[in-house]
């Protein structure tokens, strides 16, 4: 019963019983007894008593609808209170309402908890993606905003809430953004990363989906590729000109020409073998690639191994007048494939030997623990690598100096190939400039075990 009722009842009761005293007050002494005893007393008395029994029954039904609007406030407050069931029978009105209020609260409860769960799966889900996952209201402000997404466009922050426009100031993905239809564009994210957009709209609601993937890697791959097919093409179109040239020539008539045929020849000879080396470094990068170059890794002596690669490259650098020092201690081993570290090291000692000065160049190849793995450098005195080079000529049939590269008999594969077998043996390779002058080209493998190597000879 509310306060408004019970002002009512007790403006009532207290007409009455005003109403009574006056009609005391008016009579006369003689006439208490006959007043007393008439109708109209009775009528009084029993509408003071109606009045009163009114006046409790409305209080305790007040005490019981305060006592229910306290606990469903605390409810609002407090997700796991429960209203107080009165006591009385099962079909009493408060019982009932406090019954039902609490299984309105427990099925709000049930509610909340499957919508929070469900937003901490989508949650989770979305910050699974590698994809970016933005979505947008229908005044374009962000209502959702993945991991992938906020590391694309270069944010800490949520951003949720912020226009997308305002931030991402790309005149291609306000086009999308804003089209009626679904559509996709490539931008230029604030991170400096290439991304490609596609916009969706939202089902039953107002606003976008957008999902957001880095091409960047894919459009350098891309380009790498074109780069290794023409470079193909042009690398095979040389020697097999030559060949073709040179083969004509013969047949014209210069074969009985013995000084000439001598010189043709030649030029076959060397052209054949720099065709069958592209060749063979082609199979053995498609090898690498495919995964079917087999290693056998192991404990591998650097020193031995240093010792045999530089068998194959004396005669070289006795002919140009390079010198080669090796600073390599005797009992210092890596975890390694023989013949690849063997090819690897041939690769380097031989570039540095046909890149360097002649007649006065310097090579050192130098080895030392570096931590848990082993640093072997290969240094040479030569005229160096530029800067804007240096992060390319691991690329395939890549060359600083085209003209010299081919001028030495290079084929453009040997640094991807010596970069291949390194990260296959679970290392790294890099170059840098050498001081004062010069290049030096490193790799870092795991260092190997006395232990192991002993294992593996018994």
């Amino acid at each position: 019963m509310t306060n408004q009722v019970r002002v009512r009842l007790f403006v009532i009761a207290v007409a009455a019983a005003v109403l009574a005293g006056l009609v005391a007050g008016l009579a006369r002494t003689e006439d208490i007894v006959a007043i007393a005893s008439s109708p109209l007393a009775a009528a009084l008395t029993a509408f003071i008593t109606v009045l009163a029994i009114g006046w409790i029954v409305a209080a305790a039904i007040g005490r019981t609808i305060r006592s229910l609007v306290d606990a469903t406030r605390e409810v609002a407050r407090e997700r796991e209170h429960r209203v107080p069931v009165p006591d009385g029978a099962p079909d009493d009105d408060a019982r009932q309402l406090a019954e039902w209020i609490n299984f309105l609260i427990d099925t709000a409860n049930k509610s909340r908890d499957a919508l929070a769960h469900e937003r901490v799966l989508l949650a989770a889900v979305a910050d699974g993606l590698t994809q970016g996952v933005i979505a947008l209201d229908g005044e374009h402000r962000i209502e959702l905003l993945n991991d992938a997404a906020r590391r694309m466009l270069g944010v800490t922050s949520s951003l949720v809430g912020e226009s997308l426009l305002e931030f991402v100031r790309v005149p291609e993905l306000r086009r999308v953004v804003e089209s009626s239809e679904p559509g996709s564009a490539e931008i230029q994210l604030p991170s400096g990363a290439r991304g490609l957009v596609r916009v969706a709209r939202k089902w039953g609601a107002e606003g976008r989906v957008l999902l957001l993937e880095d091409v960047t890697a894919m459009r350098r791959l891309e380009t790498v590729r074109r780069d290794f097919v023409a470079n193909v093409s042009h690398e095979l179109r040389t020697p097999v000109a030559v060949i073709r040239a040179n083969a004509e020539t013969l047949i014209a008539g210069a074969k009985d020409d013995p000084a000439m045929a001598s010189r043709l020849i030649d030029g076959l000879h060397r052209n054949a073998e720099r065709l069958a080396r592209i060749l063979a470094d082609l199979l053995d990068l498609s090898r690498l690639d495919a995964g079917q170059y087999r290693l056998e890794l192991g404990p591998v002596p650097v020193k031995l191994v240093t010792e045999q690669s530089l068998s194959a490259v004396e005669s070289q650098a006795a002919a140009r007048g390079v010198t080669v020092a090796v600073s390599v201690p005797d009992d210092l081993l890596v975890r390694a494939d023989p013949k690849a570290l063997d090819q690897i090291l041939v690769n380097l000692i031989d570039n540095a030997v046909k890149y360097t000065h002649a007649d006065g160049g310097h090579v050192w190849v130098h080895a030392q623990d570096d931590d848990a793995n082993v640093r072997i450098e290969v240094r040479d005195d030569g005229p160096g690598i530029a800067a804007k080079h240096r992060e390319r000529v691991f690329e395939r049939f890549y060359r600083a100096d085209p003209s010299r590269s081919r001028e030495a008999g290079g084929t453009g594969l040997g640094l991807s190939i010596v970069k291949h077998l390194v990260e296959s043996m679970g290392g790294e390779v890099g170059v840098e400039p050498n001081q004062p002058n010069g290049t030096v080209f490193w790799l870092r493998l795991p260092r190997g075990s006395a232990s192991d190597r002993m294992r593996r000879a018994s």
